[in-house]
């Protein structure tokens, strides 16, 4: 009790005292704006290390992915040298690896450490007969390392003997345990950087530095332009191993961080202030009331006043109505401003005039207008200018003294752009599920392919069957693996959330497009009619529009009609604030009742052309829907294809 009464003496002395108080508030605020801004400084630097941390692990396994292409390059090369030590069939197998990784400058065999076999040979003279122990000390002692742990290494970035910068990767081989010498890939620098996702002009926030530990100066070598002295600067790194390389990410604003805080910072000291003067005023206020004799009927008008500050202020609808026939009595701000009537308006209307009749709901929405079991429901109500609204309804009787009620409060919430959000993650979870299928069944057939040669070369007792075998499963995983970087391109499409976009001439990108296939058009004497005006201008991403061009035109060359000259039209128009370029040909057409639901699916092909994989239109199609656009298709079947590609 003495407590009690000791809190209320202090905190009547306070109040008695306006100066005091205001000030002891403003002490307390900037305190409170103190923690608050440090909090801030602490979530917005884990933001940025979070971000920092996401690009990195992409990099990071973008370079895993080249390292463990290169490692099962070299793996394969190794395969062909015979127990004598000649390799087999080197040019026409290193032919094939090269063509299947266009990353690759060159493959190497290095018996004994002297470089004897490099294909293509062309371009790459330089570098033949060349001693890998005699080039630097640290070629030497990476070189002596692997042949000791019997793993493979990478070197480089280093100026190559052939010319020009890149990377090496040697894999040592033995022979009946016998150290043989090095299988080994050369990768330009120039693509395995961008391959990684290393490109500076990417971020608008971040900058990457490329480095390795040189073992024998034991030095830490750049090769990026752009500071390499970090002090100051937010940055994270990660550390590849296999090539002793470091890579960094690193803030180019040091100042960022300073900025995002400051503008808080004044408010939040504006805010002690202004708090604290208003505190020092309502205490004053307090003060004056005390001595005014009607205190009671001063209570009664502040509380009126601030009932109908609440009642018009708040955010969210609020509106007093009949009980009878549901007529608008009193409504406030919000609920004009939700259902887009005036105040007057409101009152001439009833809840009847303004909600959506069920029977027109979507058969999948009509069960949302039950009541929850908290006595809200969910409704859709008609704006004034006609658009539908879905709101969160609340309503309560007003009792009398007798347990009746004239009159009823309804609460009106707007849930519109909740409801819109859920529908658009429903449609990504969609997307998600429809990819996942397409990787489960891909992949499903490739790896059952594998088992089973994998099961016969077990079984089987013919040295020449098992090598026929080998071939075989060299082709399916080969399959694999078209489909894996097919996979891949549609991932990056899909996920990608720095599409770049800028100004194109639509009619110089055909103009490109067409020089690229001027073989094809030249076989086939195809007539291309280029109808789109020369200042034709588009907003899209650079390589998404010559991708979609490419597929688009070619498919119109590859399915053109045998018995006529190959006819293409191009032209281009607006549409209801669009650009819409239309691609027609006179071709064999496609069968749209059968296949049109198909068109665009990844592997779906609808002829017996054995060129045909059914990826083109795929991933075309998934270009332009990252784009925001939209791709149409009419056709008769024998007589040709039109398609209108929509930029948004």
């Amino acid at each position: 009790m003495d407590a009690v009464k000791k809190t209320v003496t202090i905190t009547g002395w306070l109040m008695s005292r306006p100066a005091l108080t205001g000030l002891l508030v403003f002490l307390f605020l900037l305190v409170f704006i103190g923690l608050l801004t440090n909090q801030r400084y602490y979530f917005i630097k884990e933001t940025e290390h979070h971000e920092m941390a996401h690009v990195l692990d992409v990099v990071k396994q973008n370079v895993e992915q080249t390292l463990r292409d290169s490692y099962a390059t070299t793996l394969t090369l190794a395969l062909t040298i015979k127990d004598n030590g000649e390799p087999e069939n080197f040019e026409a197998i290193a032919a094939k690896l090269i063509d299947s990784n266009s990353n690759f400058l060159a493959i190497q065999l290095v018996p004994n450490g002297i470089i004897k076999y490099i294909y293509p040979l062309k371009g790459n003279e330089g570098a033949l007969n060349a001693n890998i122990f005699t080039v630097s000390s640290e070629h030497s002692m990476r070189a002596r390392e692997s042949i000791r742990s019997r793993k493979m290494y990478f070197t480089g970035p280093n100026r190559l003997k052939q010319g020009g910068v890149g990377i090496v990767g040697r894999l040592p081989v033995y022979k009946k345990d016998k150290f043989w010498g090095f299988s080994a890939v050369v990768i330009r620098i120039n693509t395995f950087l961008k391959d990684a996702g290393i490109v500076n002009q990417k971020h608008e926030k971040f900058y990457f530095q490329f480095s390795k530990y040189n073992i024998s100066n034991k030095r830490e070598e750049f090769f990026l332009p752009g500071k390499t002295d970090f002090s100051g600067h937010t940055y994270d790194s990660v550390t590849i191993p296999d090539g002793n390389w470091k890579i960094y990410l690193v803030s180019k604003n040091r100042y960022d961080v300073i900025g995002q805080l400051i503008y808080p910072l004044l408010f939040g000291l504006s805010l002690a202030i202004l708090n604290s003067l208003l505190i020092n005023k309502l205490l004053k206020k307090r003060l004056e009331l005390q001595n005014v004799v009607d205190n009671q009927a001063s209570k009664l008008i502040e509380t009126e006043m601030k009932f109908k500050t609440i009642f018009e202020e708040a955010p969210i609808g609020i509106a007093l109505m009949s009980a009878v026939d549901g007529k608008f009595l009193q409504v406030n701000k919000k609920m004009c401003k939700i259902l887009g009537y005036t105040e007057q308006e409101l009152f001439k209307l009833s809840l009847k005039n303004i909600s959506y009749p069920a029977e027109k709901l979507p058969g999948n929405l009509k069960g949302q207008t039950d009541l929850n079991s908290d006595g809200q429901n969910q409704q859709q109500y008609i704006h004034k200018n006609g658009s539908v609204k879905w709101a969160n309804l609340i309503e309560t009787p007003l009792l009398d003294e007798t347990g009746g009620s004239e009159s009823n409060i309804m609460i009106l919430e707007d849930v519109t752009d909740l409801n819109n959000s859920i529908k658009t993650i429903t449609e990504q979870n969609k997307r998600l599920l429809n990819f996942s299928y397409i990787v489960s069944h891909n992949l499903r057939s490739h790896t059952s392919n594998i088992q089973a040669i994998a099961g016969l070369i077990e079984q089987s007792s013919s040295e020449e069957e098992k090598k026929e075998l080998v071939v075989l499963l060299k082709t399916v995983s080969a399959s694999l693996d078209e489909t894996m970087v097919n996979l891949n391109k549609v991932v990056n499409i899909q996920t990608s959330i720095d599409v770049i976009t800028e100004p194109l001439n639509l009619r110089d990108y055909i103009g490109r497009t067409l020089d690229v296939l001027s073989d094809q058009i030249n076989v086939k004497s195809v007539d291309i009619r280029n109808d789109v005006p020369a200042d034709t201008m588009v907003n899209y991403n650079p390589a998404y529009l010559e991708s979609v061009l490419l597929n688009f035109i070619f498919n119109a060359i590859r399915y053109s009609h045998p018995d006529r000259r190959p006819l293409i039209r191009l032209n281009s128009y607006p549409e209801n604030d669009q650009m819409v370029l239309e691609v027609s040909d006179n071709g064999i057409g496609i069968d749209l009742d059968k296949f049109g639901d198909q068109l665009f699916g990844m592997y779906k092909t609808f002829t017996g052309n054995p060129d045909s994989k059914g990826l083109g239109l795929f991933i075309s199609k998934n270009q332009i829907d990252a784009m925001n656009g939209m791709v149409t298709v009419q056709s008769i079947l024998d007589e040709g294809t039109t398609f209108r590609i929509y930029f948004n």
